[in-house]
C-alpha cells in the first residue's frame, strides 16, 4: 500500500524503525500537518513515535536540526520525549514548529566564561603579587629595624644591607614573572614600587651608616638607576 503527502512523504509496504528514529514510511503511519512559519507540509510518521522522533523526521524535510526546533500541539510545547498518541496527535494532526534561539544563548554563554576566565586570571595575578606582598612585609620591617640602629648612631656591618639589597632585588625579579592583568597589575606595579623605595632607603642608609657625621638628604644614583630599569613592571 503506497503513502504519499507533503515534503517527507514516502512509500513503503512495512512500517520501520532504524534505532530511536522513526521513518515516515509506512501504512499504519499518520499524517502530521506541520506548520513551520509561512510553510505547510505534511510528514508521515508512527503514531507510537515521540516528538523527538518526529523533529528528525521534519529535520529531513526542512533541513532545520532538531535541537533548534520547538514543537506545539494544541498550542503547548511538548518535550522530546512525549509520545505523539499519548497527547492526542491523530490523522491529519496539527504541529506547529518555532526556532529557538541557540546562537545568541550560546554566545552569551561564551561571553559568561570568558568573563568568568577573565577574574579566574586577575585573581590569579592578585594572589601572586599578594604572596610576594608579605615576604615584602618582612623585608620592610628588617630595613626599618636597620633605620633605626644607623639613625642612632650605631654603625652597622656592611653585609647587612648588601643581604638586604639582594633580597629585595630577588623580589623585583618574582614580581617581574608574574602574568597578571587588570587588578593583578595595578598591585604588582604598586608592589614593584614599595620594593624599590626600600631600596632606596637601604642606599641612604648605606650611606649614612659609612659616615655617620654627616647627612645624606638624597639617595645615591644607583638607587636612580634601579628605579629606572625596574619601570618596566608600568
Amino acid at each position: 500500500m503506497e503513502a504519499s503527502g507533503g515534503a517527507a512523504a514516502a512509500s513503503t509496504t512495512t512500517p520501520a524503525t532504524t534505532g530511536n528514529e522513526v521513518e515516515d514510511v509506512g501504512a499504519n503511519n499518520i499524517k502530521v500537518k506541520v506548520s513551520h512559519g509561512s510553510n505547510n507540509f505534511d510528514v508521515f510518521i508512527l503514531p507510537q513515535a515521540t516528538f523527538g522522533d518526529l523533529k528528525r523526521v521534519i529535520a529531513k524535510a526542512t533541513g532545520l536540526e532538531p535541537e533548534v526546533q520547538n514543537l506545539l500541539f494544541r498550542g503547548k510545547e511538548q518535550d522530546d520525549s512525549d509520545r505523539l498518541d499519548m497527547v492526542g496527535v491523530k490523522e491529519n494532526g496539527k504541529v506547529t514548529v518555532t526556532e529557538n534561539s541557540p546562537t545568541k544563548d550560546e554566545e552569551n554563554l561564551e561571553k559568561v566564561e570568558e568573563v568568568k576566565e577573565s577574574i579566574k586570571e586577575i585573581s590569579k595575578g592578585v594572589e601572586a603579587v599578594n604572596l610576594v606582598r608579605k615576604e615584602n612585609d618582612e623585608f620592610a620591617e628588617q630595613v626599618a629595624s636597620l633605620e633605626t640602629v644607623v639613625c642612632s648612631g650605631t654603625q652597622v656591618s656592611e653585609k647587612d644591607f648588601l643581604f638586604l639589597t639582594e633580597m629585595l632585588m630577588r623580589q623585583l625579579l618574582k614580581l617581574d614573572g608574574i602574568d597578571a592583568q587588570g587588578e593583578g597589575r595595578i598591585q604588582r606595579k604598586l608592589e614593584v614600587r614599595r620594593v624599590q623605595g626600600l631600596v632606596e632607603t637601604l642606599d641612604n642608609l648605606k650611606a649614612k651608616n659609612s659616615n655617620p657625621s654627616s647627612n645624606v638628604p638624597e639617595g645615591p644614583e644607583p638607587s636612580t638607576k634601579v628605579t629606572q630599569e625596574w619601570e618596566v613592571f608600568e
